[in-house]
């Protein structure tokens, strides 16, 4: 891939198109504004639907021509494009514009398109390394994740969210929430390599990359994108009374000196969760058994 002048060299620009109901795309438009106001060229990247959009990415990456991509959209958009090896060999500044931006909340980003291009141009000559999580699945496939691989209670809490079709935010995780206590059930879960080797009875076992999930609950809150190290949160069985007393206390932060919750600094592990459906940046990965490890680094983010 042959080096491109920065200062002629467009941006591609990526909408999510299915972002909280055509925000990316009202996003997308000062995006372009800010960026010809810049006189810095731009590309728009989206698509008929995720797979479409990603494969659009694909194709523009793989030309050599852009200096970086500018994320417009949530996690979701976030996970779907650092699929893609050549778009994570580009730096990436993101405007946050989705129902989820934990990942985004991390850096404290702007969510005002003109004030979120100003900080990626600034940050173009000195970028950060941030590392980003990797799952290998069964089936031989491989599946990287930004902020976290949820399995277990927040996974299906996550895709109670999914299913519910309005721009209602963090909102959307609440109702979720509510929906799934009222079928709440322990899981089981087995635990190798970092972490040691164990298997309990409980509501998750999530690995944490980022501080937050589920559009801002502080499930790991001494997590750190540059530490070059994932963060298991275990939280195992409680009633339906104290677990009411457990996710007020996860949903505040103030969780690590709960005696059902245990937090490990991890650089691999391996989960076992039965038939359980992991999530990751808010959208579904497969069934298991999950063998995650950190990639140190592996994301250069204009922020």
């Amino acid at each position: 891939m042959g080096a491109v002048p920065s200062n002629t060299a467009p941006f591609g620009v990526v909408v999510n198109p299915r972002s909280a109901l055509g925000r990316g795309a009202r996003s997308a438009k000062k995006v372009l504004r800010a960026l010809e106001r810049a006189s810095i060229p731009a590309r728009v990247i989206t698509g008929r639907d995720a797979i479409h959009c990603q494969q659009r990415v694909r194709e523009e990456c793989q030309t050599g021509e852009l200096r970086g991509l500018i994320l417009i959209g949530g996690d979701g958009l976030i996970g779907l494009v650092i699929q893609v090896p050549e778009a994570r060999d580009l730096p990436i500044g993101i405007v946050p514009a989705g129902s989820g931006n934990d990942f985004a909340s991390q850096f404290a980003l702007s969510h005002h398109p003109a004030r979120a291009i100003a900080r990626i141009l600034a940050a173009e000559p000195r970028p950060q390394r941030v590392d980003l999580g990797v799952v290998s699945l069964p089936n031989g496939r491989t599946h990287w994740f930004a902020g976290a691989l949820n399995v277990g209670f927040d996974a299906a809490i996550n895709r109670r969210a999914n299913a519910i079709g309005l721009p209602l935010g963090p909102l959307r995780y609440q109702l979720g929430l509510l929906a799934e206590l009222t079928v709440l059930k322990s899981r089981r879960f087995t635990i190798s390599g970092d972490a040691g080797e164990r298997t309990f009875s409980g509501l998750l076992a999530t690995v944490m990359n980022t501080r937050a999930v589920g559009g801002g609950i502080p499930l790991a809150p001494r997590a750190s994108v540059t530490d070059g190290e994932l963060n298991l949160v275990e939280v195992t069985h409680a009633g339906k009374l104290r677990v009411l007393s457990v996710l007020g206390r996860l949903a505040r932060g103030t969780h690590e000196s709960l005696p059902e919750v245990t937090i490990t600094k991890v650089r691999h592990i391996r989960i076992e969760a039965d038939a359980e459906i992991a999530y990751s940046d808010g959208e579904p990965v497969g069934t298991g058994p999950f063998e995650v490890h950190i990639a140190p680094g592996a994301l250069t983010l204009l922020a």
